[in-house]
């Protein structure tokens, strides 16, 4: 959901764990072989993993699961402008309006975004958008006045196609966000008395956990679509079955819970019987209680934003709370998810604070962050600009989240995450591999990723300080006695003695270990 005109709903949060005392242990510095290419006319060349023995993730995105996938996300308006044919009314000076970006500048983008260990490509809709209303522009995409054509802000449905088959060809899939729970106040049907029935006007959503109101009520005034009509019903499962036939890979569903769960039922069943199996349906539920998303994969929808995580993160990652409680919050989702691995981690969004701006500028704590979420169980989504330390302000965060992207910000964050980047695709144990901890306290959360052909260790320092564990190594793991462990980030070496792995860290760092030897 977009917080259209900078208005910000009261959203559930998650339930707090109460932080618990005891010892501490280990990390690294985050000194990467990645290189700037943001703003390089060559072709950038790939960073190495330094994985021992590498499990690469398939090139051709159709024979790939998204469970391995790496999504890298971004409004179209705000991260490059490929043709300035299409700057109707552009004035970067304003957020609240139109900044030219475009379909050929995510084109002419391309090898950057693949450069950055990304695998897939999740845009803002790109639907025939109102133009403005009041004071702010339709840039984001979610005001559509008409869901089977393309905006004259990013170009044509050829341009489109374009989009879908360059991002193939460079071995990128494609989410695309598509909002069904409201159209535009410009909108044809809207004006139409003929279509009253298709509307709810029961006024605006006051309460935001109220469940009736969310799914009857208007959401800053925008009409509010009926879904339980069955012409609505058809309708939204047409243009659904329309930008499926695209060629794109996924849908990212916006506001699921402004939407009654009968109707996504529905429309999850129609998807997959028209584009199959494997497209994926990734809902944004803006809840913060894991307990309530399992209904939704079991309807259907493969996926969703992981919240209740994301809260837990700014609470910890970015504002230094006990790692006690990032580790509870892993383990609490995983058993209430009914797939979490299908379930996608975000640091921040378009309708959030920049983490960076949360986090009071620390870049070791960005840095931090981003090695747990592409090392976590579940899909990364990683919002434009994160990459490259990008903040929002405090006051007027929703717009300011959302400022043309910058390429060149910051090298070494880009070096960083580039490495990450790679690591993950190198490794079916962090794409695929079963998730088992093995250490939390106040200060380091330890866990593996035991796979059939592989394993990684991940220790994260949350403290400011160095601190030093022994891991002890978990019985289900074919790590033995005496092996030698590569740390990725360092290139280091320790060896496993005593049934544990000697990990020193340097304040808020990451190691990543991996056996030298196959297993």
């Amino acid at each position: 959901m977009i917080k259209s005109v900078g208005l910000t709903p009261n959203m559930s949060t998650p339930v707090r764990e109460t932080p618990r005392t005891t010892p501490q242990a280990q990390v690294t510095d985050s000194v990467v072989l990645g290189q700037n290419l943001a703003v390089s006319q060559e072709k950038p060349q790939p960073v190495p993993s330094g994985v021992p023995h590498p499990t690469p993730l398939p090139e051709d995105p159709k024979v790939r699961s998204w469970q391995g996938e790496t999504i890298y996300f971004l409004l179209i308006d705000r991260f490059h402008d490929g043709d300035p044919n299409n700057n109707h009314a552009v004035n970067k000076d304003d957020l609240n309006r139109y900044h030219g970006g475009d379909l050929q500048g995510v084109i002419d983008k391309m090898d950057y975004i693949k450069s950055t260990g990304a695998t897939a490509l999740w845009i803002t809709p790109p639907m025939d958008n109102q133009t403005s209303f009041v004071n702010s522009d339709g840039y984001h995409g979610y005001w559509p006045v008409d869901h089977f054509k393309t905006d004259e802000h990013v170009g044509t449905m050829d341009k489109f196609k374009d989009f879908v088959n360059t991002a193939h060809e460079k071995g990128l899939k494609v989410l695309l966000d598509i909002p069904l729970n409201h159209t535009a106040w410009e909108h044809p049907f809207y004006q139409d008395p003929a279509k009253h029935s298709w509307f709810h006007h029961n006024g605006d959503v006051t309460d935001w956990d109220d469940p009736w109101q969310s799914e009857n009520c208007s959401i800053f005034g925008l009409p509010d679509l009926a879904q339980e009509n069955p012409e609505v019903e058809k309708y939204l499962i047409d243009v659904g079955k329309f930008w499926a036939d695209t060629g794109v890979d996924g849908f990212r569903l916006d506001a699921v819970k402004n939407v009654p769960k009968a109707f996504w039922d529905k429309f999850n069943q129609a998807m997959h019987e028209h584009a199959g199996p494997d497209f994926y349906l990734m809902g944004e539920y803006y809840v913060g209680d894991p307990s309530k998303y399992a209904q939704y994969q079991h309807g259907g929808m493969d996926g969703l934003v992981d919240y209740p995580l994301y809260y837990t993160i700014d609470d910890v990652l970015a504002k230094g709370g006990s790692m006690r409680q990032l580790a509870d919050r892993v383990a609490d989702c995983d058993r209430k998810f009914a797939k979490p691995e299908m379930m996608s981690a975000f640091l921040d969004n378009h309708d959030t604070k920049r983490f960076l701006t949360k986090a009071g500028g620390d870049r070791d704590r960005l840095k931090l962050a981003l090695s747990f979420q592409m090392t976590l169980n579940r899909i990364p989504s990683v919002y434009y600009g994160t990459e490259t330390s990008m903040e929002s302000d405090h006051e007027g965060w929703s717009e300011s989240s959302r400022r043309m992207m910058d390429f060149d910000n910051d090298p070494d964050m880009l070096a960083h995450f580039q490495k990450l980047g790679a690591i993950r695709k190198d490794s079916i144990a962090l794409r695929e591999g079963r998730l088992l901890e093995m250490w939390q306290d106040d200060q380091v959360y330890a866990y593996g990723r035991v796979h059939p052909q592989d394993e990684a260790v991940v220790v994260l320092n949350n403290s400011p300080h160095e601190q030093t564990r022994e891991i002890p190594v978990r019985a289900e793991s074919r790590l033995r006695e005496g092996m030698a462990l590569k740390e990725l980030l360092t290139g280091e070496t320790v060896t496993i003695q005593n049934g544990r792995i000697h990990s020193k860290l340097g304040g808020k760092q990451a190691a990543i270990y991996m056996p030298l030897d196959k297993l």
